[in-house]
């Protein structure tokens, strides 16, 4: 597998606004990070221009 960071802005901030719906064990971790403000998805989406998001892809052989 390869990791690309994902650099459009509008799909970093779907990313992220799913992030605590997808992943809720690991939402508040970012808020006790001082990352976002709470665990909930419009706090996510406002950090987006702030937090590197990447795409996991197959290796291709």
């Amino acid at each position: 597998m390869t990791l690309a960071e994902v650099t459009d802005s509008a799909l970093k901030e779907q990313v992220m606004r799913a992030y605590p719906e997808e992943v809720p064990r690991g939402a508040p971790m970012f808020a006790q990070a001082g990352i976002v403000s709470g665990p909930d998805p419009d706090a996510f989406a406002s950090a987006a221009d702030r937090v590197a998001v990447f795409e996991i892809l197959a290796r291709t052989a």
